[in-house]
């Protein structure tokens, strides 16, 4: 009796501990939401069933936007306690839907509706649940001493055929929640064949750019910039790439690419050195401007090679003088969150006599407090804001440009004014005592030899 009674003892706790291992084998121990491994069965077993029924299912990949920024700020004891919170919402919504709440890892978050008879019932139902859960998600949260807000980028991908694996409806939520983050976060976007073709294309741009330089596809073009008495003093350099298979491909589309997969480095490497050459040369043939502009990424300017890049660079084309007639252009909205270590590296590139301009001013959201701290000697105001100046009668648009300009003024930096492209627009920015000016109004950007020509013709002409 007393064997069997411990047998029996044994094999309860046997079977507990099973119960227990099986639980935390699908279940996420901080939430206590199903896990990764959950949803995946759960995702595959929902369209077995799929097969018989015909029916529809929508499933929503979530990510919270920021929520890195809180984590590394307050600590991750509150950033847990915040996913904690997040994941009772989100739980406690599904339920009144019948929809099935997972936690893949991080702050990413999978929802699997229940079946719909029709497709269109089905996106409706996805739209409608979507936005309650962002309006949820929105609602303020008390943790401790902390009011916390937060927001969520979400994907959605409406399950039609069972016949396709399950990971493809995964990573077609997860393409279109990247592509609410691209948007501006705190949205919404349904995967669909326009947005496979968006990405179809980005990732064809990301393969054959890596070939771009061997094939001599990438050229510089050169924007005329103007002094107010219409003079040209300087110029943006600009990238150019012209693919056989793509044709050509605006930088606004290839450079943000070529960020993210680092391509940049390389890249800009090979544009700073055409840059230098041909500053050097236009210089040897009296083609003498008081500045060159380049943009530069942040990427670049981190990277552990970009410091000792230059000053070779630097040493090989160019004279101290020379130096300092380059101006690099940083992006206000990409400014790094290591402010210290910037202000370092683009202290040692002034050493070298290399200037500084905040380019896109006024778009970021901590404009003065950059201005404060980085050594930048110059901005360059973003021409969202010189094409509001069509409509002259708007006088806050007006009053809004000025202020700039008096900010601008009384830190003793050079403002660059781009995008201008009437008479009316440069007039205005002439009295405002506007230093540089830049657009299609005086000049496309251009090949080199048009460049010279341009320069040429025009000092021939004044003199």
């Amino acid at each position: 009796m007393v064997l069997s009674g411990v047998l029996l003892y044994a094999s309860r706790n046997t079977f507990n501990y099973l119960i227990k291992s099986q639980y935390q084998a699908y279940h996420d121990f901080l939430t206590s939401l199903g896990n990764r491994h959950y949803f995946i069965e759960l995702l595959n077993n929902a369209m077995k069933s799929q097969k018989q029924t015909n029916t529809h299912i929508y499933l929503l990949l979530i990510d919270l936007d920021y929520f890195k920024t809180i984590n590394d700020t307050l600590g991750h004891d509150i950033g847990d306690v915040l996913l904690r919170q997040v994941a009772k919402r989100m739980l406690s919504l599904s339920k009144e839907y019948n929809n099935n709440v997972s936690r893949l890892g991080g702050d990413e978050f999978c929802i699997l509706s229940s079946d719909y008879a029709t497709k269109k019932e089905c996106i409706e139902q996805a739209s409608h649940f979507s936005q309650k859960l962002l309006e949820v998600i929105r609602e303020s949260y008390r943790i401790g001493e902390h009011h916390l807000y937060i927001s969520a980028s979400i994907g959605v991908s409406i399950i039609s055929n069972p016949k396709i694996d399950a990971s493809t409806f995964v990573k077609e939520a997860d393409i279109a929640m990247y592509e609410a983050k691209v948007q501006g976060r705190n949205g919404i976007i349904f995967f669909n064949d326009k947005l496979a073709k968006r990405v179809e294309r980005k990732l064809e741009i990301e393969r054959l750019l890596h070939f771009s330089l061997d094939n001599n596809e990438i050229s510089l073009a050169y924007q005329p910039q103007y002094n107010p008495e219409n003079e040209i003093i300087g110029c943006e350099v600009l990238a150019r790439w012209d693919n056989e298979k793509l044709g050509e491909v605006g930088p606004a589309e290839f450079i943000p690419i070529s960020e993210k997969t680092g391509f940049i480095i390389e890249l800009g490497y090979e544009i700073l050195k055409e840059s230098f050459y041909t500053f050097k040369k236009w210089e040897d043939k009296g083609i003498s401007l008081q500045q060159m502009s380049i943009n530069i990424s942040m990427r670049q300017l981190f990277h552990h090679t970009f410091l000792d890049d230059i000053k070779e660079l630097c040493d090989k084309y160019l004279t101290k003088e020379q130096c300092s007639k380059i101006v690099f252009e940083i992006t206000e909205t990409t400014v790094a969150e290591d402010v210290k270590q910037l202000i370092t590296n683009m202290k040692i590139l002034q050493s070298y006599g290399i200037r500084f301009s905040m380019d896109d001013f006024g778009t970021g959201y901590s404009s003065l407090s950059y201005l404060r701290q980085l050594p930048v000697d110059e901005i360059k105001i973003d021409k969202s804001f010189i094409s509001e100046l069509n409509t002259l009668e708007n006088e806050e648009d007006r009053y809004f440009i000025k202020t700039i300009f008096a900010i601008a003024k009384n830190l003793r930096l050079n403002i660059v004014a781009e995008g201008i492209e009437n008479e009316e627009q440069r007039k205005f920015l002439v009295d405002q005592k506007c230093d540089v000016l830049q657009g299609y109004y005086f000049s496309k950007p251009m090949k080199a030899d048009a460049f010279e020509k341009l320069f040429l013709d025009a000092k021939a002409h004044s003199s």
